[in-house]
């Protein structure tokens, strides 16, 4: 008989393992490696019969050998990292499942095996790694309880509340977790988050953290709820009620039971009869439901449905929990509030386990929420809209939106006063009491800010017209201190959306920038006591001001004396307002003190160019082009040039000199004006003593257009 080839043991081992019969499978595999010690296939089918036969150590010296001579085989590679895992050799692990990973990036073994070691390891700076793999398993299978829960925290620990919460299943411990995202900022639910602790210490009464979390929670719930309580029972009137639901217990004026079965057909009958009667003779009025008129058909119809188990069952459901049935028939509003020790933890478990009933409630409840909320919206009734999104929105997920359809439209109508005022903003300076005033109108950044993430379109729009008002006073008005004023109300705006905030952040840094540029040439120094200030406002000397809009006249100049033989400086600069005020900084140094008071008296000039002149320059223009002359020392400046008198033997002569031709030199303290075409026509000053002498040398350079 002919030796079996390797191709043959191998085919031979496959079918023996194929029914199980794993010695035999190992023994032909075990020969094909003995004939072919680098055939890649066989070392394969010797690890699967190893692993079959529970030897665990042979198992991973065989998929070592598969591996090295198959590099490409991925199964043999996770098989590997999963062996290698049980073992706690992890690091070999993680290089195992990577390379499988990296042949096949949708190898599930290798992905479990992944998000085993990155749970084990908890490692903060893994955790987008980690919820990489756990998305793309949950997307080719089924978490199992423990993945699922893990990804839970790692969305929770990353600041994704809502993720977190579809996560996390609904055992004990993770009814705590639940409660503690429902009470995130990004999320603030806290009504839930409440019931979920109360659910905890129902199953578990001595867990202290549930206890703990509830202390610190409820005083606030309770505060709002007091106010809530004090605005009445619902903000619907009468004739909205029962516009989404009437419940036929309570149409029947049943009484409550212990047992559902005790309204058995002949006791819905009689109750029905009684109904009618009553129908009939008041004109749709029943005394049990005083202020509501009833359709009889409506009744009847009503009453056929408890002729369906599922429906009654429904129905009843909500008939013995009274601050939902209030809630669904008149829109009262405490089902939103929390009591101080009581849940319906009764109700809460049917949602959770009944999703038909959840969905038939869900489509009456996201009318009746968008309803109301609406209403309160409208009214700018801050505290009512709290309460509606502290939690226990007893809608399917898929039902979410329909909450807020109308409620979103009367957020922008809420808004639009403020987009009003943006358009209007190029025309008119805007004022941050103006933006107040809109903030406050209708409790309009209150409400904003209680928004949940569903408002997210509407809260931007808000955020960026409150920017776009700033860019305006910036770029139109050319006011940056109103910019970023605008700006620091911006900041008001507390948005669920971190993305939102982070953006109103970077516009105060944006704009934190441009005035530390701005400002960057403001000089400020104690003199005597005495605070000395040039800035982009004006210029201060202790309790006095001279805007610098008002400064009609400046000079400046340091002179320089020998007293004893000692060099003495003695600076001045001086400010003249157009109401006659003046304001004059002047003070001596010697030795030593006078390097950094030159230091100083050029900050002070600098500061002057930047904040001062601009303004005195337009102002000197207007004029001018009104042709409405100046007078600087003994010069008369005219739209079309300068005048002045020149000296002759016996008699003065006035002399007049085109812009293009006037030539303005400084030396030595003193300025001097002169015509390019006769230089003996000239004139000279002092900078220090004459007021405005510098402007006089920038107005040249502007007409004449010379480089300074």
């Amino acid at each position: 008989m002919m030796p079996q080839s390797v191709d043959e043991l191998i085919e031979k081992a496959k079918e023996q393992r194929g029914r199980k019969r794993y010695e035999e499978a190992l023994v032909s595999s075990l020969a094909a490696v003995e004939q072919d010690a680098d055939n890649g296939q066989a070392w394969w089918q010797v690890a699967l019969c190893r692993q079959a036969l529970g030897d665990t150590k042979k198992t991973i010296f065989a998929l070592r050998k598969t591996v090295e001579l198959i590099p490409g085989a991925g199964n043999a590679w996770a098989r590997l990292g999963d062996l290698l895992l049980e073992n706690e050799e992890f690091e070999d692990a993680r290089s195992a499942f990577e390379e499988a990973l990296l042949i096949d990036p949708e190898q599930t073994t290798a992905l479990a095996g992944m998000s085993s070691i990155y749970k084990i390891e908890d490692d903060k700076d893994q955790d987008v790694e980690e919820v990489s793999v756990l998305e793309r398993l949950e997307r080719l299978s089924t978490l199992s309880e423990v993945q699922s829960n893990r990804l839970g925290t790692l969305h929770y620990r990353n600041d994704r509340a809502y993720e977190a919460i579809r996560c996390w299943k609904l055992g004990e411990g993770e009814r705590f977790n639940i409660g503690l995202a429902y009470n995130t900022e990004a999320i603030s639910q806290d009504a839930d988050a409440i019931d979920m602790w109360r659910l905890c210490l129902r199953d578990s009464p001595d867990w202290e953290r549930p206890k703990e979390r509830i202390s610190t929670v409820l005083p606030r719930l309770l505060q709002l709820a007091l106010k809530a309580r004090q605005l009445g029972d619902t903000i619907l009137p009468e004739e909205q009620w029962f516009d989404h639901y009437m419940n036929p217990f309570q149409l029947l004026n049943a009484l409550e039971v212990d047992d559902l079965s005790e309204l058995d057909p002949k006791a819905i009958q009689k109750l029905k009869k009684i109904l009618l009667q009553e129908i009939d003779l008041e004109d749709g009025r029943v005394s049990w439901m005083p202020g509501t008129l009833i359709d009889k058909s409506r009744a009847i119809g009503l009453c056929d449905e408890l002729n369906d188990e599922k429906k009654k069952d429904w129905h009843w459901q909500v008939f013995t929990n009274k601050p939902l049935l209030g809630f669904l028939t008149i829109g009262a509003h405490e089902h939103f509030l929390v009591n101080a020790s009581f849940s319906e933890l009764e109700t809460i478990d049917r949602i959770e386990w009944d999703d038909d009933f959840l969905e038939w409630m869900g489509r009456i409840f996201a009318l009746q929420l968008d309803r109301i909320l609406t209403k309160a919206i409208e009214q700018g009734n801050a505290i009512l809209v709290e309460c509606l999104l502290d939690g226990r929105r007893w809608v399917p997920d898929a039902m979410v939106d329909e909450c807020f359809r109308s409620a979103q439209r009367a957020v922008e109508r809420l808004a639009n006063p403020l987009h009003e005022y943006l358009a209007k903003a190029d025309s008119v300076r805007p004022s941050v009491s103006g933006l107040e005033a809109i903030l406050k109108r209708g409790n309009f950044l209150v409400i904003m800010n209680l928004l949940p993430a569903f408002f997210e379109k509407q809260q931007n729009d808000a955020v960026h017209s409150v920017r776009r008002l700033a860019a305006k006073a910036f770029n139109v008005h050319e006011d940056i201190e109103l910019s970023r004023e605008i700006i620091e109300l911006a900041k008001k705006f507390k948005f669920r959306s971190a993305d939102a905030n982070r953006t109103i952040e970077a516009d105060v840094e944006s704009i934190e920038v441009l005035i530390r540029q701005e400002r960057k040439h403001e000089v400020r120094l104690t003199k005597g006591g005495e605070r000395w200030e040039i800035t982009k406002k004006g210029v201060l000397q202790g309790s006095r001001h001279i805007a610098a809009a008002d400064v009609t006249d400046t000079r400046w100049g340091a002179l320089i004396t020998n007293q004893n033989g000692v060099k003495v400086w003695d600076f001045l600069i001086a400010f003249k307002a157009v109401d006659g005020r003046s304001l004059v900084f002047n003070w001596t140094a010697k030795g030593s003190e006078s390097e950094k008071s030159n230091e100083f008296f050029g900050q002070f000039i600098d500061a002057a160019m930047h904040y001062i002149y601009p303004s005195l320059i337009e102002r000197t223009q207007a004029k001018l082009a009104s042709d409405v002359p100046i007078n600087i020392g003994p010069c008369k400046i005219e739209r079309h040039g300068i005048r002045f008198q020149v000296k002759g033997w016996i008699f003065s002569d006035e002399h007049f000199i085109p812009w293009h031709r006037v030539s303005v030199l400084m030396d030595n303290g003193d300025l001097t004006v002169s015509d390019n075409s006769s230089p003996r026509k000239r004139v000279s000053f002092s900078l220090r003593e004459t007021n405005n002498a510098y402007l006089l040398k920038i107005l040249a350079t502007i007409k004449n257009g010379a480089e300074d």
